[in-house]
C-alpha cells in the first residue's frame, strides 16, 4: 500500500468519491461539491505548505482512499488529518489507509502529534480512531451545525511515541 501526493489528474476521481452520499453525510461540509469548487480548492492547497493531500493506493496500485493533513507545522510538529475511502473500497481497507497515513505522519512528516475531529454522528469513525490508538481528548458540544441540527465534535489525538509503540 502506498500514499502519493494528489495531482490534478486525480481530481475527478476524488470528487466522485467525495460527493458519494455515504461519504458526504460525514463531512463538515456535506453539500455536493461542484467540479469548479473542487478545482478551486486544489488550486488553493497545492502550493500551501500547511496542507498535504495524498491518494492511497492498494497493493495492486488501485486508488482506494484520500488522506489529508492540514494545519501542518514543521515547527510545532503537529497537524490535523482527515480521510475517506472510495465507496467501492473493500471492507478492511480503511485500516491499511490509517496505518499508512500514521506512518507518513510520524516517519515522513516528522510529527510529534496528530489531531482529528470527528462528528458525533459518525460513531464508526470514532471506533476507527480508537482502534488506531488515538485518544479521545474532548468534546466540543453542539459545535457543528449541518444546516438542520447541531452536533458535538469529538477531538482525538495521537502522539508519535504512542504510534511507535503500537506500530511495533
Amino acid at each position: 500500500m502506498t500514499l502519493r501526493l494528489v495531482t490534478e489528474a486525480d481530481l475527478l476521481l476524488i470528487l466522485s468519491w467525495r460527493n458519494a452520499p455515504e461519504i458526504r453525510k460525514y463531512m463538515f461540509s456535506p453539500h455536493e461539491i461542484s467540479e469548479r469548487e473542487h478545482r478551486d480548492w486544489f488550486q488553493r492547497i497545492k502550493d500551501n505548505s500547511s496542507v498535504r493531500v495524498y491518494l492511497h493506493e492498494n497493493a495492486d496500485g488501485i486508488p482506494d482512499g484520500v488522506v489529508n493533513f492540514t494545519q501542518y507545522s514543521s515547527a510545532s510538529r503537529t497537524a490535523f488529518w482527515g480521510f475517506y475511502m472510495s465507496p467501492e473500497a473493500l471492507p478492511g481497507r480503511g485500516t491499511s489507509l490509517g496505518m499508512d497515513a500514521l506512518d507518513e505522519a510520524f516517519s515522513v512528516l516528522g510529527l510529534h502529534k496528530l489531531n482529528s475531529e470527528v462528528l458525533c454522528s459518525n460513531p464508526r469513525s470514532m471506533r476507527f480512531h480508537e482502534k488506531l490508538g488515538f485518544r479521545k481528548e474532548g468534546v466540543f458540544r453542539d459545535f457543528h451545525f449541518d444546516g438542520t441540527a447541531y452536533c458535538d465534535v469529538v477531538r482525538y489525538g495521537i502522539l508519535e511515541t504512542e504510534w511507535t509503540g503500537l506500530r511495533a
